[in-house]
């Protein structure tokens, strides 16, 4: 599923929000997205699949110092 669950608004927020790289938990704070696995799997899953962000660590994307940025 490429769809990413959220509203156009608030997308193009996070993408703006991510013209510096931001850790997982930033970007779900920034969203009030209360569980992380919701929000990996349908957010930031389908925002790397769409070429919306890319990892800035893309060799190990579990590390604990991974962070996102906007493509």
């Amino acid at each position: 599923d490429t769809q990413v669950r959220l509203s156009d608004d608030k997308l193009a927020a996070l993408i703006e929000f991510c013209s510096i790289p931001r850790s997982r938990k930033e970007m779900q704070e920034f969203c009030s997205i209360k569980t992380a696995e919701y929000f990996r799997k349908h957010i930031i899953k389908p925002m790397i699949q769409n070429n919306m962000i890319r990892r800035t660590i893309p060799e190990k994307p579990n590390s604990g110092k991974q962070k996102y940025i906007r493509v």
